[in-house]
């Protein structure tokens, strides 16, 4: 008894894998059976093939075609047709008639993933006479409506593909215009055209024709041959410089039967994803290869090749991988463009060098020790992609450093001969990026005493200024304590360098929370510094902060500051992490009222016979009693100063 194996039409089109990202892919496997075709009549001198595209003319206007969605397409030639011999093979699921062209026998199951149904016209010849077959495709019914009769009119086929289903036609892949789809089915076929083996192909949409062949004819003039050989096989390569294209990528694509295959984005690895310029005209590079090897190994699908992307144990019968292949086509394609990538280079090199020394000249050091860095930089890159960018490898190269180091340290050398040179280099480049590190800090500075300038200014939206609150949040985060926040979150250093280097400070807190006095009272800031061993600090800053051009105070700002000397005289502090701090009779006070200077307070102070301060921006006493050095600070004698204080630094770096 003989039975015959069954197939699900439908289970074997819902199988095949998705092909939205080539969303033509049916109209590529049509134009290459047709190609195909002619080649079996053996007239590819006089082969012609035509593609229509058939638009939906409802809603829009009749010269308006790219907004005309398409609908179908039919794909017309003179090729050897639908004789008895090629019916049967599409009868015959995964078929080897035309194995050894590298057909799988499943294009046409493609046509049904994308399209509603097929119908298909062929006249072709048998002995002598000319026939007409014709008959429909559809995934429910398989093939339908044959029908078969002599004709006299000359061998021709058609295939039309019905339906355009919109889950295909909406991806971007599908195209819209009759330029774009002519040229992509132009870049698939192209090793056709390469090799001189396709006939003439004409796109026609309403009235637009378009001839792949004049398309190509301007392709040709700007395409360099290459062979190479790799582990024994033959690779041909075609360097092609592609002045109207719809890629937006340069690419590398791999042939399989004269068929574009799988096609890889390069442009990261040639550095670029821009044009290339050539006396004005700009350019995206292609390069084709080919190879039996290639041929050999094409998948099923016809969208891959069975060929590894790596080689390991279980794939060494393979020469070659396609990563090995890859590799070596990318270092042929650099340098087939030496020339332009040179070019290239010295374009980037502005783009980076300009933006280190207009915008970020902390990350100087980064061009130097990491030239890598211009690969990633495109001649379109935006001051956010350079600055990302450069980041980037300045936090790969501070790792770099971080390890070469902790290597040195462990080394086992007899001499210091043996790593004299190792730790030259590692230290020439660590004490670059430190300088960067240094000028970062200093532009941060120069930022945070413009902000500060800026906030002691009238408020453009209400005429008013600024509470003192900002001011107060500038210098120190009201509510915290160094014991909650990062070094770099204060910034005592606007008031006195000195204040920068402490062992606990507390701003806006209550100092019944802070120390073990049951005072509610909130000094703006207050700030313990050289703590010894013994817990005890000789030194203690109290800082107060005042409206900018505030005239009355509840009370004077001396009282307040001297109420506060004396509660911490009185009781330990208590900081938030739990250590515990004194202070005792030789325990120095620093006092800050930092206010503008209007009338009430000049009278104030001149008449508590406070001194005044260099430059007239403040006055200063000292109270013997209760060993406080006390200053009354104008806001602007703080800004004048810590500009004095960095203007070496600022005119060193040109900010």
């Amino acid at each position: 008894m003989t039975a015959f194996l069954k197939t699900s039409l439908t289970g074997k089109i819902n199988n095949l894998p998705q092909f939205k990202g080539e969303a033509l892919l049916p109209i590529f496997e049509a134009v290459v059976n047709s190609i195909q075709s002619i080649e079996e009549r053996g007239n590819l001198g006089n082969g012609k093939i035509t593609v229509v595209i058939n638009r939906d003319g409802q809603n829009s206007l009749p010269f308006d075609t790219e907004k005309q969605k398409i609908i179908g397409f039919e794909i017309i030639d003179n090729g050897v047709g639908f004789d008895d011999t090629n019916f049967d093979s599409f009868l015959t699921s995964d078929t080897t008639h035309k194995l050894e062209k590298g057909c799988k026998g499943i294009g046409r199951f493609f046509w049904l993933k994308a399209f509603d149904h097929i119908e298909i016209s062929s006249i072709y010849s048998s002995n002598g006479i000319n026939r007409k077959r014709g008959f429909r495709f559809t995934k429910q019914n398989g093939i339908s409506n044959i029908k078969e009769t002599t004709t006299k009119s000359k061998q021709e086929t058609t295939v039309k593909l019905i339906g355009f289903q919109e889950e295909y036609r909406k991806q971007p892949s599908a195209y819209k215009t009759t330029e774009k789809i002519a040229q992509r089915i132009l870049e698939h076929c192209l090793s056709y055209f390469i090799a001189n083996k396709a006939p003439v192909i004409v796109v026609k949409d309403e009235d637009e024709s378009i001839s792949l062949n004049s398309l190509f004819e301007e392709i040709s003039k700007n395409i360099t041959p290459e062979e190479i050989e790799m582990s024994g096989e033959k690779f041909h390569i075609s360097h092609i410089k592609l002045y109207s294209t719809h890629n937006k990528m340069h690419n590398l694509v791999f042939c399989g039967r004269s068929r574009e295959v799988k096609s890889f984005n390069i442009s990261n690895l040639l550095g670029t994803s821009s044009q290339f310029d050539e006396n004005d005209s700009k350019f995206i590079y292609s390069a084709y290869i080919s190879s039996s090897y290639l041929d050999k190994y094409v998948s099923q699908s016809r969208i891959d090749f069975e060929i590894p992307d790596k080689l390991d144990l279980l794939t060494g019968d393979f020469p070659l991988s396609i990563d090995e292949v890859k590799l070596e086509a990318i270092k042929r394609s650099k340098i087939f463009l030496a020339d332009y990538l040179s070019s290239l280079l010295v374009r980037k090199k502005e783009i980076a060098s300009n933006y280190v020394e207009k915008k970020n000249p902390t990350l100087r050091s980064v061009l130097h020790y990491c030239p890598e860095v211009y690969e990633e930089i495109d001649p379109t890159s935006s001051d956010e992609k350079v600055d990302e960018i450069l980041y980037k490898y300045k936090g790969k190269a501070e790792f770099e450093i971080r390890s070469i180091s902790k290597k040195l340290l462990k080394t086992q050398s007899e001499s210091v001969d043996e790593i004299r040179q190792e730790y030259k280099d590692i230290n020439e480049k660590l004490e670059s990026f430190q300088k960067d590190q240094l000028t970062a800090y200093i532009l941060f500075r120069r930022m945070i005493i413009d902000l500060l300038e800026k906030k002691l200014e009238i408020n453009k939206n209400d005429g008013k200024y600024y509470n003192e609150n900002i001011v107060h949040d500038i210098i120190f985060p009201r509510k915290t304590s160094t014991d909650q926040i990062n070094f770099e979150e204060h910034n005592m250093w606007l008031i006195d360098e000195r204040l920068t280097f402490h062992s606990f400070a507390t701003s806006d807190n209550r100092l019944c929370d802070t120390t073990e006095s049951n005072s509610e009272d909130r000094p703006d800031i207050l700030v313990f510094a050289e703590v010894d061993d013994d817990k005890i600090a000789r030194c203690v800053s109290i800082i107060e902060l005042k409206k900018p051009q505030k005239s009355r105070f509840e009370e004077d700002p001396t009282r307040q500051l001297y109420r506060y000397v004396r509660q911490i005289n009185t009781s330990r502090v208590k900081t938030t992490s739990g250590r515990v701090l004194s202070v005792n009779d030789s325990t120095r006070f620093y006092c800050y009222a930092i206010c503008d200077l209007t009338p009430p307070v000049i009278e104030y102070a001149e008449n508590n016979n406070f001194a005044k301060l260099k430059g007239e921006f403040g006055y200063y006493t000292y109270n013997r009693l209760l060993n406080a050095h006390t200053e009354i600070i104008d806001f602007d004698k703080i800004i004048v100063d810590v500009k004095q204080r960095h203007k070496v630094f600022f005119e060193k770096l040109g900010i």
